[in-house]
């Protein structure tokens, strides 16, 4: 089985736009903006380690090129099938599949923050969800393990807010939010309480977050030791060009915390800032800013 990964990655704010990748009027100039907002796929994931678990080929010239000339030197039994939605039972049970060469194309060019998926249908990857994250350029990964050797015995937490604090107002003049309650559960004083019963007094702990007004978490350093990756720009620059590469090294480092509080639960055993579901659910709800 192959797996195919798309040789670049969106940086743009509007990625899901699919016009700015499949435009029929598409000038130099535009596909120019494409590179240009977009980071080869080499420079986030480590392709060589992901090999070992499942052969990679990227979707550039070069390795499609190479890819059907070795299907072609595996004979008349080395067909090429493309085997995207296509459940695990029949690729065991139909004969398609049992002597073919096959491909496994699941990844989305117009992907965000959402490692070779379509973001709209999650039972596209037959990989573990927790696959791909372990899985980043050796560079962001030997700067993260430089950073949890400096941090020591740490904890951490990701607090999302920028993008998510989305508010519009209906037809009464009434704040709604996709998320009502996250502006108040990540408020400073809110994280203080809510973290208290998983993270003690003295602790030193990671603040992973979009927030990007100065100090905002200042307010949690009566109780905590905190460190930022800004903390570490000597380790970072060197290897971070663009977003996506530091959330990737924030995450490891997340990840390596003895006690790691999400902002919203993924799972039923995670610990969370906020109790609003993850998922959007489409549903516009009146924003909520007190305890009551």
């Amino acid at each position: 089985r192959i797996f195919v990964m798309p040789s670049r990655l969106c940086l743009n704010s509007v990625h899901n736009t699919r016009g700015i990748i499949n435009q029929s009027d598409a000038t130099s100039n535009k596909s120019g903006r494409w590179e240009t907002s977009s980071c080869a796929m080499e420079s986030l994931y480590d392709i060589d380690l992901i090999s070992r678990t499942v052969p990679v080929v990227l979707d550039n010239p070069q390795s499609w090129y190479a890819i059907v000339s070795r299907s072609t030197k595996l004979g008349e039994e080395g067909d090429v099938a493309h085997a995207q939605g296509v459940s695990r039972q029949e690729l065991k049970e139909n004969t398609l599949y049992s002597k073919a060469f096959l491909i496994n194309r699941t990844a989305s060019p117009l992907a965000w923050f959402m490692e070779c998926k379509d973001r709209t249908k999650r039972s596209s990857v037959m990989l573990p969800y927790n696959f791909l994250p372990s899985m980043p350029a050796r560079k962001l990964r030997d700067a993260a393990n430089k950073i949890k050797v400096i941090l020591g015995d740490y904890d951490a937490i990701h607090v999302r807010r920028g993008d998510l604090l989305k508010n519009r107002k209906d037809r009464f003049g009434v704040e709604r939010s996709l998320h009502p309650h996250l502006d108040r559960d990540t408020h400073p004083e809110n994280i203080k309480r809510r973290i208290a019963k998983w993270i003690p007094r003295g602790r030193t702990l990671f603040i992973a977050s979009n927030e990007r007004t100065p100090g905002f978490f200042s307010p949690l350093s009566d109780r905590y030791k905190l460190a930022y990756s800004s903390n570490f720009s000597s380790i970072l620059e060197p290897v971070i060009d663009n977003n996506y590469q530091l959330f990737m090294v924030e995450r490891l480092i997340m990840q390596g915390a003895r006690k790691f509080v999400k902002t919203m639960k993924e799972f039923d055993n995670d610990l969370s800032l906020c109790d609003d579901p993850k998922k959007n659910t489409k549903v516009w709800e009146e924003a909520v800013y007190t305890d009551g």
